[in-house]
């Protein structure tokens, strides 16, 4: 119990520290300005704003103020300083949930020009409900050369818990003779930490809930494309007399539309049970699925194909059992398939050619299990609770190759295209999640962990935009993830229900003073049953004279056996 208090006013302290001492004094100057304009919302938000200009310099600042109906507050507030060649915007901001946890941000952005090169420099400063420091910084350079720009974007993020993350985007332009190059490189490394938290109140329903999602990897990616404008006006020209011809003789054939399909054989798709009992099965699938189309509507033809070539093992089993206390029952499959697939889909008329075709192969691996147990319902204060635990856990490994390409050409707008795209991945992933319910309060908890790696490659050749155009990428990554979240639901109305029904000892539908003389009468008739056998025999009646006090006598009474030896000790 001391830590999490400790852990508490730490994150508070550090909370009030996000703010510099220059934003917290700005803060209060703002709050106690009298030429300040000062609006009112319906909901009881305050905003403050203040505009002020010395020789060259223009400052505007807003602070906008409001509470909620329990501890939540938010506090905003933003500072935007211009002057010749530069351009600064502050922001910080403070909130407060309902449990009263401070979290705040700090936020700066500066833009600055100087010659033929411009600088955006973004730096961040903040920290969570759980007390964690963040700090960030990202800045954008644009800067001329001999023979075109550079634009980087370098970022660096940190936390007080280890993680440091860095990446990078670099583009270059440059002209070559006639053509234009661009090359791109883009670079990441390190951890990110991501937290969450919640707080709300709804429908009598008190929600609390929290997450943190790790990642830590690397990746790289590189690009290259190399335009150079030209002249397709011939080549335009011919084909609109190509199109004119064919159109009339489409005309002159006076072909009817006409559409036609088919399906794979069902029966390709074959299955077998392995095993059977009452619990569970296990069955295998293997074949072949798919169809094809064409369709003619007098102007156009279009088609499309696709095949699926699948193999598989599927396992299932469940149960469930009821007793005297409560009920239990799980849910288990597993799974390992390989698939293989192709889909082709293509448009051919007047104005030209539009395809495209998707590739794909992969394999996996995947294990699901749930499970319940509750107990029966018994009603507490006139409402039925029960206890009751749902769980969940999943494992799955998969692997994946696929190819897309696409090409397209067209006079209107003139377009000689062709695209591609190879990938692969390998990603393996663990998950569980846990609900655990008592009543009128439940937890929900969850977690995963993850691997994997992904390498894909695009090209481009071809006529597009009045422009030649050649290039590809080329990006690779690896890495690894760690996440959790939990949530806590206290069902309110539920409570107060069950405090007014405990608290209506008359049961009138009311909870007045009448309930309380009610009270003191059944505690004295609950008592004096414990206390008061109905129906004491004679022999368990005794007179005693304590050596201490004289008469009156004190008849004392005891529901169990008086031992001979006491009555001969304590005869009057």
């Amino acid at each position: 119990m001391v830590r999490v208090n400790s852990r508490a006013k730490a994150a508070q302290a550090v909370a009030k520290r996000a703010a510099s001492k220059r934003t917290s004094a700005d803060i209060e100057r703002l709050e106690k300005s009298k030429s300040a304009e000062v609006m009112t919302a319906e909901d009881g938000t305050v905003t403050r704003r203040r505009s002020s200009r010395r020789k060259d310099v223009q400052t505007d600042q807003v602070l906008t103020k409001s509470e909620g109906k329990m501890l939540e507050s938010t506090l905003e507030y933003s500072k935007r300083t211009t002057r010749p060649g530069k351009d600064t915007t502050s922001t910080f901001v403070e909130k407060s949930d309902m449990l009263g946890r401070k979290s705040s941000e700090s936020r700066t952005e500066t833009s600055s020009e100087k010659g033929s090169t411009s600088r955006h420099t973004v730096t961040t400063k903040g920290v969570d409900v759980y007390g964690i420091e963040k700090s960030g910084r990202e800045q954008t350079v644009n800067s001329a050369l001999a023979d075109g720009t550079r634009t980087a974007t370098h970022s660096k993020t940190s936390d007080s818990r280890g993680n440091q993350h860095k990446a990078s985007d670099v583009t270059t332009v440059r002209e070559q003779g006639e053509a234009v190059v661009t090359r791109n490189e883009k670079r990441a490394k390190g951890s990110q930490l991501e937290t969450s938290s919640s707080t709300t109140y709804e429908d009598g329903i008190f929600t609390l809930g929290g997450g943190a999602d790790w990642k830590k990897g690397t990746s790289v990616e590189k690009s290259y494309l190399r335009e150079r404008e030209a002249d397709a006006s011939k080549v335009v020209a011919k084909a609109d007399k190509v199109a004119e011809r064919a159109g009339k003789v489409l005309d002159w054939l006076g072909l009817e539309p006409k559409s036609w399909s088919s399906e794979v054989d069902p029966s390709r798709m074959k299955s077998k049970t392995l095993v059977e009992g009452e619990r569970g099965s296990v069955r295998a699938e293997w074949g072949v699925s798919g169809g094809q189309s064409a369709q003619f509507d007098g102007q156009s033809i279009s088609g499309q194909f696709n095949r699926e070539a699948r193999a598989g093992v599927y396992a299932e089993s469940s149960g469930s059992v009821e007793g005297r206390y409560g009920e239990a029952s799980y849910d288990a499959r597993a799974k390992a398939e390989a698939k293989a697939s192709v889909d082709a889909r293509g448009r051919l008329d007047l104005n030209g050619l539009d395809a495209s075709v998707n590739l794909r192969a992969g394999a996996s691996v995947e294990a699901e299990v749930s499970g319940r147990a509750a107990t029966k319902s018994i009603t507490i204060s006139g409402v039925e609770v029960n206890a009751a635990v749902d769980g969940k856990a999943r494992v799955s490994a998969e692997a994946v190759a696929e190819a897309t390409g696409t090409v397209q050409i067209t006079r209107d707008p003139p377009t000689a295209v062709a695209k591609g795209t190879i990938g692969a991945s390998a990603v393996a992933k663990a998950e569980a999640e846990v609900r655990f319910s008592a009543g009128p309060f439940s937890v929900v908890a969850s977690g995963y962990a993850s691997a994997g790696a992904e390498a894909r490659a695009t090209g481009i050749i071809g006529y597009e935009d009045g422009k030649l155009k050649i290039g590809g990428s080329a990006g690779a990554a690896l890495g690894v993830g760690l996440g959790g979240s939990a949530t806590v639901e206290i069902d309110v109305r539920a409570i107060g229900q069950m405090a007014k029904n405990a608290a209506d000892v008359n049961d009138d539908g009311k909870v007045d003073w009448k309930d309380a003389f009610a009270a003191v009468g059944k505690t004295a008739k609950f008592a004096s049953r414990w206390l008061v056998p109905p129906s004491p025999s004679p022999r368990e009646f005794v007179r005693i004279t304590p050596p201490l006090f004289t008469p009156p006598m004190v008849m004392l009474w005891s529901p169990w056996p008086v031992p001979n030896s006491f009555l001969a000790a304590n005869k009057p």
